[in-house]
C-alpha cells in the first residue's frame, strides 16, 4: 500500500474511533435538595449528608451529622460575604454569582467502631492492646473517606480496605489477595491439624507482617493488629484482620478471614492553611475538622442544559432564569457526576420516625433522585395541586399495625395499600420547536404542535400517547439541544430498539442527503432532505397508527447541514426524536408492575400500592426492596429520636467501564469488496447500503412524484460510479 491510500486509512480509522467515544458527563448523576432562588431565604442554601447524596452518609450516626452543634461529616454553604452582587434567595433571587469566599465546604471527623469491636461485642480488656480503644475517627474529604490519624483533621490517612460485618474472604494456600494501593495479603500456609494458618502482608512485593494465626475461639488468638509509626504518632494501628476460620483437606487447604481494616500508612495527606483542592482553598485547617472556600468569583451559568463545575466532579445545576416561584428567579441544587465506573447509592431524603408525623413520609422528584426530574417543570412538580411526575408516599389505611411516625416511632410494617406510588404526564416541547423557537405555521404539519406528554414510571421515560396515561411508548432516541450526530455517506446510526438510520448518498453539489429509518433491516421511511437554510426543508418527520390513535407522530429528525468533500461525505442530524411505535404498554387496573399493583389508572394519571404486607428491616446493613431496583433502607433500631428509626427510599447504579475500541485500522485491513460491489454505494469499510427503497422527499418539492423528486438530485449516480471506482481501486490496491 502506498502512502496516500495508507493515510486516508490511517485518517478514516481515527475519526472513526472519534465518532465511537461517549461524550463525556452521558452518565447518570445524583442530586442535592432543589433551591427555589424566589422562595428561600439566605440561609437556606445549605446542604449537609441527609439532603445532598454525595456527601457520605453514615446512617447511624444520623443524629450528630444533623445536630448543627455537632456537625459531623460535610457541608456545604453558600454565605453572603461581599455585597458586590448581593445576597442569594429572596432579597436577590436573580443573583447568580458567588463572591470569593462565599460558597464553603466544611468535613468534620466522626466516630467509628471497628467492626471487629462491635461484630464480636468487645469491650474493655477484651479488645486487642494494640487497637487501642474500640474506636477510630473516620473525616470524609470531597466524599471520599480518609482516617483522621490521632483523631486530627490534618493528618489523613486514605482507607484502603474495610470489610462489612457479614463480609468474608477465603483464601486457599498460595492465593494473594489484592487489598488495594499495592497492599496485597497472601496465605502461605495451613498446618496439618487444620487449626493455624500462616499469612503476611505486603506492600507493592515486600513483606511488611507475618503471623501464623491459630483459630482456637478465642479473639486473643484469631485476631492480628499492625502497628506503625506515621502522621504524627507513633504505634498508630494501621492492619487489623481476624481468621474466622482454618480449613484443611485432602485437595485443599483454606482460611477465612473477616472485619479486615487496613489504611495506607506510607501516604499521609497532610493539610495546612492556604492549601487549595479542587479548586476550592483550605481556610481553616484544626484537629476538629476543615473548612474550604472558592478563592475566586463564581459565576452559575443559569441556564438548564448547563453545568456550573466547583470542584472537580460536584456542580451547581440550574433551571433556566425566570422558572422560580412566579416567574422570578431560578431554581437551583447541587450534584455530582456519575463517570468514574462504580456501583452508587441514590438516596431519598431521610425521615426520622421519632420526629416526622404520618403526613411527612413523601417523596417527589425533588426530594428522591431516582424520580425523572426536569427542571425547568419544577413549579408544576412541586404543586400538589398539579403533581406532575412521580411521588412515593406511605399512608396509615389499615390500623393493624399503625401509622409510621410519631404516634408509633418503632412501626416497620406497611399493611397492603399503605405504600402508594403515583405518577402524572407533563408536556414537552419539541427540541426542533424549542431550539429554533419555532411556533404557528413554522412548525411542521405532522408534529400537531409543538409540545408532547412524557410520563415517567418507575423512573423510566415515556410517551403518553395522545396525552393518555394509560398508552404508553417507549422513547428510544432524543437528542438533547446542542447534541449532534455526524454520519458518513453509507454509515449507519443504531438508535435502539432495533431502529437505525442510514445515510445512503449526498449529491454532488453537497447540500441533499438520502436517508433512511429501519426497523429490524427493514425501511420504514426514507427521505431526500435538502439543507437550504429553511425548518420546511430540512426537518423531516414521519407518523404511524400506534396505541388508540391515528397519524400519531413518532419520528423527528433535522439535518442541520451537509457536506460534500474530495474524501467523504456527511450529514449532521439534531434534535432527533423516536418513540416506539411498535410496541404500546397498555396499563389497566388490576395489573401489576415491579411488586405494586395498579389501583387507578385513568388519562390523567396512574396510581399503584402495594397487593401485600411489606416489613421494613430495620437494620442499616440491610435493604427493604419494594420494587425491582428501588428499597427502604434504614439505621438500627433506636438511632433516631425517641426509640425510633432512620429511612429513606434508595436505588443503586450501576457505571460499566467503557470497553476499549478495537483498532479501527486493523478492521479496515479485515475488509474485502469485490467487483460485484461496484455499482452499489459503500462506505469506508465496505458494506452495501440499502437496497433503494421508495423515497419520501421533504423539501419545496415535496408534492411532486417520486420520479421526479429522483431527476431532482442528479449527482447521486455520479457518486455512486466514483465510489464504486474508488472500491475497485483499493480492492486492486
Amino acid at each position: 500500500m502506498n502512502s496516500l491510500p495508507k493515510t486516508l486509512y490511517l485518517i478514516l480509522a481515527a475519526f472513526t474511533v472519534f465518532l465511537l467515544l461517549a461524550p463525556a458527563g452521558m452518565g447518570a448523576s445524583i442530586r442535592g435538595l432543589t433551591v427555589d432562588t424566589n422562595e428561600a431565604s439566605a440561609e437556606e442554601f445549605c446542604w449537609d449528608a441527609t439532603t445532598f447524596g454525595a456527601f457520605c452518609y453514615p446512617v447511624n450516626k444520623h443524629q450528630n451529622f444533623v445536630n448543627d452543634s455537632i456537625a459531623w461529616g460535610e457541608r456545604l454553604r453558600i454565605e453572603d460575604i461581599d455585597i458586590t452582587h448581593g445576597t442569594f434567595g429572596t432579597s436577590g433571587p436573580s443573583n447568580h454569582v458567588l463572591d470569593e469566599g462565599e460558597l464553603v465546604y466544611s468535613t468534620k471527623q466522626f466516630c467509628c467502631k471497628y467492626k471487629l469491636v462491635s461484630e464480636l461485642g468487645l469491650s474493655g480488656d477484651s479488645i486487642p492492646e494494640d487497637m487501642g480503644s474500640a474506636f477510630y475517627w473516620k473525616l470524609p474529604f470531597f466524599a471520599k473517606p480518609y482516617i483522621a490519624i490521632e483523631n486530627d483533621a490534618t493528618q489523613l490517612s486514605s482507607i484502603v480496605c474495610m470489610q462489612g460485618g457479614s463480609d468474608k474472604k477465603t483464601l486457599r494456600t498460595g492465593e494473594t489477595w489484592d487489598l488495594g494501593k499495592g497492599y496485597t495479603l497472601t496465605v502461605h500456609q495451613v498446618d496439618a491439624e487444620g487449626n493455624k494458618v500462616w499469612f503476611s502482608l505486603e506492600k507493592d512485593g515486600e513483606e511488611i507482617e507475618s503471623a501464623i494465626v491459630e483459630a482456637d475461639g478465642t479473639v486473643e488468638s484469631q485476631a492480628f493488629t499492625a502497628t506503625a509509626d506515621f502522621g504524627d504518632g507513633n504505634d498508630q494501628l494501621y492492619f487489623v484482620t481476624y481468621v474466622d476460620s482454618v480449613f484443611m483437606g485432602s485437595v485443599d487447604s483454606l482460611a477465612v478471614f473477616k472485619y479486615t481494616w487496613l489504611v495506607d500508612k506510607d501516604n499521609v495527606l497532610v493539610i495546612e492553611n492556604g492549601d487549595e483542592y479542587q479548586g476550592l482553598e483550605v481556610k481553616e485547617a484544626s484537629e476538629t475538622g476543615l473548612v474550604l472556600k472558592n478563592p475566586d468569583t463564581i459565576t452559575i451559568d443559569v441556564d438548564s442544559d448547563k453545568k456550573t463545575y466547583f470542584t472537580d466532579s460536584w456542580y451547581f445545576q440550574t433551571s433556566d432564569d425566570g422558572k422560580g416561584t412566579e416567574g422570578i428567579g431560578y431554581i437551583l441544587y447541587p450534584a455530582m457526576d456519575l463517570s468514574n465506573p462504580g456501583t452508587y447509592k441514590i438516596r431519598g431524603l431521610t425521615l426520622d420516625t421519632g420526629i416526622n408525623d404520618a403526613s411527612s413520609f413523601g417523596w417527589d422528584a425533588t426530594t428522591f433522585g431516582a424520580f425523572c426530574y426536569p427542571v425547568n417543570k419544577h413549579q408544576n412538580f412541586v404543586n400538589d395541586s398539579i403533581a406532575w411526575g412521580e411521588r412515593l408516599w406511605i399512608e396509615d389505611i389499615d390500623s393493624t399495625h399503625g401509622s409510621l411516625g410519631t404516634s408509633t416511632p418503632s412501626n416497620h410494617v406497611l399493611d397492603e395499600g399503605e405504600l402508594v406510588y403515583s405518577t402524572k404526564p407533563f408536556c414537552c416541547k419539541y427540541k426542533l420547536v424549542s431550539e429554533l423557537g419555532l411556533s404557528g405555521d413554522s412548525i411542521p404539519e405532522d408534529m400537531g404542535s409543538a409540545f408532547y406528554w412524557k410520563l415517567p414510571f418507575f423512573a423510566k421515560p415515556y410517551i403518553a400517547i395522545e396525552n393518555d396515561a394509560t398508552q404508553l411508548s417507549t422513547i428510544i432516541c432524543m437528542q438533547g439541544g446542542s447534541d449532534k450526530k455526524t454520519l458518513r455517506t453509507g454509515e449507519t446510526w443504531d438508535l435502539g430498539k432495533g431502529y437505525t438510520l442510514a445515510v445512503h448518498q449526498v449529491d454532488t453539489d453537497g447540500n441533499k442527503v438520502w436517508f433512511s429509518l429501519e426497523k429490524d433491516g427493514e425501511v420504514l421511511e426514507s427521505a431526500i432532505v435538502e439543507a437550504d437554510g429553511t425548518v420546511e426543508s430540512q426537518a423531516f418527520t414521519a407518523t404511524a397508527d400506534f396505541g388508540d390513535g391515528n397519524d400519531q407522530l413518532y419520528f423527528v429528525t433535522y439535518v442541520d447541514s451537509v457536506f460534500m468533500g474530495s474524501v467523504d461525505s456527511l450529514a449532521v442530524f439534531k434534535y432527533t426524536w423516536l418513540v416506539d411505535k411498535d410496541n404500546v404498554l397498555v396499563i389497566e387496573n388490576g395489573d401489576e408492575y415491579q411488586g405494586l399493583e395498579v389501583k387507578e389508572a385513568s388519562e390523567t394519571g396512574l396510581v399503584l400500592k402495594n397487593p401485600d404486607t411489606i416489613t421494613i428491616d430495620v437494620d442499616a446493613d440491610k435493604k427493604t426492596y419494594f420494587t425491582d431496583s428501588w428499597y427502604f433502607q434504614t439505621s438500627d433500631e433506636g438511632k433516631g429520636t425517641n426509640g425510633g428509626y432512620i429511612i429513606y427510599p434508595a436505588t443503586d447504579v450501576t457505571i460499566e467501564a467503557e470497553p476499549a475500541p478495537e483498532s479501527a485500522e486493523n478492521e479496515l485491513a479485515e475488509v474485502e469488496i469485490s467487483p460485484d460491489e461496484t455499482n452499489s454505494t459503500a462506505d469506508s469499510s465496505g458494506s452495501k447500503a440499502s437496497p433503494a427503497p421508495e423515497v419520501r422527499v421533504s423539501n419545496s418539492a415535496s408534492s411532486e412524484s417520486d420520479d421526479e423528486s429522483s431527476e431532482q438530485s442528479p449527482g447521486f449516480g455520479l457518486l455512486t460510479c466514483i465510489l464504486g471506482l474508488c472500491a475497485v481501486f483499493v480492492r486492486r490496491k
